[in-house]
């Protein structure tokens, strides 16, 4: 099968005597776990379980580690400094293309329009997705999913990506280089692309969802293959209270932007409550990881197809 249902998963952890271990009496491997997440409105869903308790419903002492990108959740994964990280698709599995063992066990969520939008400051010539030719655009990966978001969208307004040059910033000096010219244009997810409005009076004047990229699969959970083999009970707890925190996201936007602020420097309540929300995922298929792996092999991302399968097994 290439659908997981989380919510099996969710029917299995609220089954039995709620005991940790969701009433298996082996209970996970590893009961203190370090779990790696980007500032992003979709690693809210880690801070609710354990908030909720899900997590020691399961056994589990979950230690939520920021990242500050894509590139670092890997890294870290890797080399054992976090067990499991919160991360977008596109590093994964070009690492996984490389012979990087990584093993996907969540899905994180899904994109919807106004969420990766390409913003200038106020004050900017740049009014329209034209006049981004020539420009110098920042983002946090210029080699993961910002990158590839921003290719593709850049294409079907008519501008050609090779004429645009992407560089790394940091979200925290992302508002310094709009006000101070070094970059022309931010690729910007919230609460940052709220945060730029607010503070800058920034204008969105590109959205990078649509067309080859409506309901894009955008983030998952990954952990190393050695991990997985070594602590399935430990995965699959996990992904039971993933399953319930990402089920309660979805009957409650509310509870999301109440934690946003508790993991994001800077962001306050206000902001948070400004953001716009996606689609948290309630299933893993292996088709919405292969369904990035192709987009960026049409995107020259990866040098031919990718099978993900490797990243599922």
């Amino acid at each position: 099968m290439t659908c997981l249902a989380f919510m099996a998963l969710f029917a299995t952890s609220c089954g039995g005597s709620g005991a940790p271990g969701g009433g298996n009496a082996q209970g996970p491997e590893r009961t203190d776990i370090k779990v790696g997440v980007l500032p992003t409105w979709d690693a809210a869903a880690v801070y609710l379980a354990g908030k909720e308790g899900y997590f020691q419903a399961e056994g589990l002492k979950v230690t939520p580690v920021v990242l500050a990108g894509s590139e670092e959740a890997v890294s870290r994964n890797l080399s054992g400094a976090v067990d499991i990280a919160h991360d977008g698709y596109v590093s994964p599995i070009a690492a996984a293309s490389r012979g990087l063992k990584l093993r996907i066990i969540v899905d994180s969520a899904r994109a919807k329009h106004n969420m990766y939008v390409i913003v200038t400051p106020k004050a900017s010539t740049v009014h329209a997705p034209k006049d981004l030719a020539g420009t110098t655009i920042g983002m946090i990966n210029s080699r993961g999913l910002p990158a590839l978001l921003t290719g593709a969208a850049l294409q079907s307004a008519g501008v050609d990506p090779a004429n645009v040059r992407f560089v790394d910033v940091t979200y925290p000096t992302m508002g310094t280089a709009l006000q101070n010219g070094s970059i022309d244009a931010s690729f910007a997810t919230d609460p940052f692309q709220a945060q730029f409005k607010q503070t800058l009076g920034a204008r969105v004047v590109l959205d990078t969802i649509g067309g080859p990229t409506e309901d894009f699969p955008i983030g998952c959970y990954h952990t190393t293959q050695q991990f997985a083999k070594q602590n399935p009970r430990t995965v699959a707890a996990f992904q039971r209270a993933m399953a319930r925190a990402h089920k309660l996201a979805v009957s409650n936007p509310d509870q999301v932007t109440h934690v946003l602020p508790s993991y994001i420097s800077g962001l306050t309540p206000q902001t948070a409550d400004a953001i716009t929300i996606g689609t948290f995922s309630s299933s893993l298929d292996k088709a919405d990881a292969q369904r990035v792996a192709d987009f960026m092999t049409q995107q020259h991302m990866l040098s031919g197809r990718f099978d993900v399968s490797s990243m599922f097994q």
